[in-house]
């Protein structure tokens, strides 16, 4: 039997071709506006909600100027997908490896790949920065089959915009190499090159021709601490100079930048995002790695009264809606044309009923067969 939710989603996009097409009378916009419209109604979705009100509003208690409203968020498996590390991929992709079988780099660490990235010549950030671009746009996952730079989870970028319009400065703090972040960040998620507190390597100024024209150029050498665990606080402390009042990780190696923002010092929220979500790698089987997967972080945040947020009962979503939909389409074995196209939140407004070739009749025996199976 038909999923409940696949079923939503899926009348859901048909319905709304067909208001595209005029075969059906649609119910006019909602007057209010959803920031995390890709949030399901629940706990985590109001403990959010009812933080930023209280912190952003001058009559409460709780109120905290803009100048202290500060966020650290990890990226991989907290922004976007950890499965493979995109970086580790292209660092392999770089060293003319391809992009080998996502069985063995389903287990790199951050700090092994950020050391592996050792082994790519010297280079200026920026050459590094547009390499690494270039690649998350061009190259696609190997089993969900669309660009790294796509593979972002569409609530957590909801909730990134949503305190960034609330006058909350939000920095990205991941064991991840800090130029590789700074190649996507800002278009992914909004988040300045600035805002990046990552591992990163020593540079240095020189003239390596001797000819008058000096460069910035990575070096084979790791900056102390390696910004993972106990190296976030160091992080955050070195870069920011100010405790965050907002904290979101999704592992243990997250713990201690939690801890170091649970201070009972003022109005604090820390979170973790669950991977209990089948959704999140539909190919783990035949990946042959741990997804859904747990942390004995959890334990610890259920003792410590930290948020956990669960991917399988709090996203709408994971990827979006264009890749949710080629799962679904895949599940129902309906062709993409069938289907028409989705781009980014909101169906391509383009599409109407009669370029996807779908009739009135069978639109709605369609809907009969799937409320029926």
């Amino acid at each position: 039997m038909m999923k409940k939710r696949t079923f939503v989603v899926f009348f859901s996009i048909l319905l709304s071709v067909f208001c595209l097409g005029g075969f059906v009378a649609c119910p006019p916009a909602a007057a209010d506006y959803d920031p995390l419209v890709s949030w399901n109604e629940g706990t985590t979705k109001d403990t959010i909600v009812n933080f930023v009100e209280e912190v952003t509003n001058p009559n409460s208690c709780n109120y905290v100027p803009p100048s202290g409203r500060i966020v650290t968020i990890d990226n991989d498996g907290t922004l976007w997908t950890e499965k493979p590390l995109i970086q580790g991929e292209f660092i392999k992709y770089r060293l003319g490896n391809g992009l080998s079988d996502l069985k063995t780099l389903g287990f790199l660490t951050e700090k092994e790949v950020v050391l592996a990235d050792f082994e790519l010549p010297e280079m200026t950030p920026e050459d590094y920065k547009q390499e690494a671009r270039e690649f998350l746009d061009t190259q696609n996952h190997p089993y969900l089959g669309f660009p790294y730079i796509q593979l972002t989870f569409q609530p957590m970028v909801e909730l990134v915009n949503y305190l960034q319009s609330n006058d909350f400065n939000v920095y990205i703090c991941s064991g991840g190499g800090t130029d590789f972040i700074r190649s996507f960040a800002e278009d992914a998620y909004g988040i300045p090159p600035e805002n990046i507190i990552g591992s990163t390597t020593q540079t240095e100024y020189i003239d390596p021709e001797e000819d008058g024209t000096y460069v910035l150029l990575k070096k084979r050498e790791l900056v102390q601490p390696f910004n993972d665990k106990a190296g976030k606080p160091v992080g955050i402390d070195r870069y920011i100079g100010k405790k965050p009042i907002m904290a979101v990780g999704n592992s243990s190696g997250d713990l201690q930048m939690l801890d170091y923002t649970d201070d009972d010092q003022g109005p604090a929220l820390m979170m973790l995002l669950h991977h209990n979500d089948p959704r999140e790698c539909p190919y783990a089987e035949e990946a042959g790695i741990d997804c859904p997967y747990d942390d004995p972080v959890f334990d610890e945040a259920n003792e410590r009264g930290w948020t956990v947020i669960s991917m399988q009962e709090d996203f709408v979503t994971v990827f979006g809606e264009e890749i949710d939909q080629a799962q679904i389409a895949s599940e129902l074995d309906i062709s993409k044309e069938d289907f028409g196209t989705v781009s980014g939140e909101e169906i391509d407004q383009a599409q109407t009923a009669s370029e996807l070739d779908i009739s009135k009749e069978d639109f709605w025996d369609r809907i009969i067969q799937e409320v029926t199976r």
